[in-house]
């Protein structure tokens, strides 16, 4: 019987290197998966340059020009050459410095992606600098054209056509350009959030249209500041202050965790989540926002305990959150996924213990307050009563309203 020479010949072919460029094209397409890919990766290296001002210019929500701004450090001449190539970076010079590193890049791969994937061009000045320097890079992240370039000390990174070079991917990310602007929209929040003293403008132009402002803050010193400006005073109004407290003997039990774990204070969270009250969560989970070490990430897990405990006393919306939680750097792996938002956590299930523990004490304390205040001071025979603050039971929320009463 004669087998199929198809599938044996392709199985027989020798096992050859892929040439350098399709490499640099295929792993580029994993590091720049997205509208917001691309801007937070342009945003966090303004934040890494020391920006104070970082002004984010689209054209068609992105499709045709995405530019970043700032009035960071600017580069040095010296560091033109291997400013877009694939792994080189000023950020870390070994693996081991990953667990010290303090800045959102150190992988040296964006730039270089997203020469694979667009035209880019970029102009800067360095502090040291008499005049800019305007670059322009091939698709391989080698400069075509340098030329004198008047600007003030900063960088501007010009990305045109983003994924022109993947024609599938194009057209499907020109297909949901919507959708991509929304994201990237949250994911810029983040940083709006989380950058102290640093001013976010973003503007988006429609064909000839006039530029329409996306976002604007003021570059607040705190994350409390920085709420009220992208979020307004309403939203902030809404929010209570996140307390930490040491996990309760019940909670450690449930996480499976002993006193001697809990005494290990390895976690500091800080941050806002919204009052339990209905009416003053959302609808969905669009507004939450997590960070370690103030590195915007997605903690499944914290999320979805975060989420559950709310559901307590909110039963039918969604939280307002912003959480920082602050870890000794070598309890952290932040070299997970490409666009590092995944991150794995030494000790995950002591932090959310402590999460479950503060978030019943807060909204506990926050039903006790609402109750009081919906209360009337007299009595319905016109008498002048006292409120009464009972404690609730954290594994019975609900009961609170029921077993609060005005006395006499």
């Amino acid at each position: 019987m004669e087998r199929a020479e198809g599938p044996s010949s392709e199985l027989a072919k020798a096992i050859k290197p892929i040439d350098r460029k399709s490499v640099h094209q295929i792993c580029s397409g994993q590091v720049v998966l997205s509208l917001s890919t691309a801007v937070k990766e342009l945003v966090e290296n303004s934040v890494d340059a020391g920006a104070t001002n970082i002004d984010l210019r689209l054209k068609d929500y992105g499709m045709d020009l995405i530019e970043v701004s700032d009035n960071g450090c600017g580069v040095e001449e010296e560091n033109f050459e291997g400013l877009t190539l694939k792994h080189h970076t000023s950020k870390i010079q070994e693996f081991a410095d990953l667990t010290q590193v303090e800045t959102f890049g150190f992988r040296g791969e964006a730039l270089s992606s997203l020469c694979a994937l667009s035209d880019v061009t970029i102009s800067t000045c360095h502090a040291s600098a008499k005049v800019g320097t305007r670059l322009v890079f091939d698709h391989n992240g080698k400069i075509l054209q340098k030329s004198p370039y008047p600007r003030p000390r900063g960088t501007t990174v010009s990305v045109q056509q983003l994924f022109y070079t993947l024609p599938v991917r194009h057209k499907e990310f020109q297909r949901n350009i919507k959708k991509e602007f929304a994201k990237m929209v949250q994911v810029l929040h983040a940083y709006c959030i989380i950058s102290s003293g640093v001013r976010v403008t973003c503007t988006n132009q429609v064909g000839q249209g006039k530029r329409q402002p996306v976002v604007s803050t003021s570059g607040g010193a705190s994350i409390k500041e920085n709420i009220g400006s992208v979020f307004g005073q309403k939203q902030l109004q809404s929010l209570i202050s996140f307390v930490q407290l040491p996990p309760s003997d019940s909670v450690c039990e449930e996480f499976g965790l002993s006193c001697s774990d809990a005494l290990h204070n390895l976690f500091c969270i800080s941050g806002f989540i919204s009052r339990c009250t209905h009416g003053v969560g959302r609808s969905s989970t669009d507004r939450q926002f997590f960070f370690i070490n103030r590195r915007p990430c997605d903690p499944a897990k914290v999320s979805r305990l975060v989420n559950e405990v709310y559901h307590l006393y909110n039963r039918h919306q969604y939280p307002f959150v912003v959480l920082n939680i602050s870890v000794d750097s070598e309890c952290v792996d932040i070299n997970v996924t490409p666009d590092k938002r995944q991150i794995l956590l030494q000790e995950e299930k002591l932090l959310l213990a402590v999460l479950k523990t503060s978030l019943i004490d807060m909204f506990d304390n926050d039903v006790n307050k609402i109750s009081v205040r919906q209360q009337s001071l007299l009595d319905v025979e016109g008498n002048l009563g006292r409120p009464f603050l009972c404690h609730l039971p954290s594994s019975h929320p609900s009961a609170l309203v029921a077993e609060c009463a005005m006395l006499k």
